[in-house]
């Protein structure tokens, strides 16, 4: 069953935000998450216990500060796509580019191309 439109827009917009390096994804215990504001995002992938067939579920906390002002976060709403779902791509492509990023990917693939270049002479074409 495809996601609501209202997540189809929010994975968009996380995907494209992501791409920009504008989002700080960490990895947690079960899954890659981020916060914005008092929402945090939380997306992980596996394959059915039924059938192994893959999918990717993402989930919606908020954080609601406890006693002793630390914050607490519940999951109040999640969804999940398997692999023949009409939206698993872009849902996946989040997926993978949160993976990357919470892991400093980008940042080190910037450090080892820097540190390759060096005393390289600029192409001049």
């Amino acid at each position: 069953m495809p996601i609501p439109n209202d997540y189809r827009s929010i994975v968009a917009a996380l995907i494209e935000k992501t791409q920009k390096s504008e989002l700080d994804w960490f990895l947690d215990s079960l899954h890659t998450s981020v916060k914005v504001d008092e929402s945090k995002f939380s997306i992980w992938s596996g394959n059915d216990e039924r059938n192994d067939e893959p999918f990717v579920a993402f989930g919606l906390s908020n954080a609601k500060q406890a006693f002793g002002g630390q914050f607490m976060t519940k999951m109040i709403d999640s969804w999940y796509v398997d692999e023949t779902d009409p939206d698993y791509a872009s849902v996946y492509e989040l997926y993978r580019a949160a993976q990357r990023y919470a892991n400093g990917v980008p940042t080190l693939l910037m450090h080892l191309a820097n540190r390759l270049n060096e005393g390289k002479e600029p192409d001049h074409e």
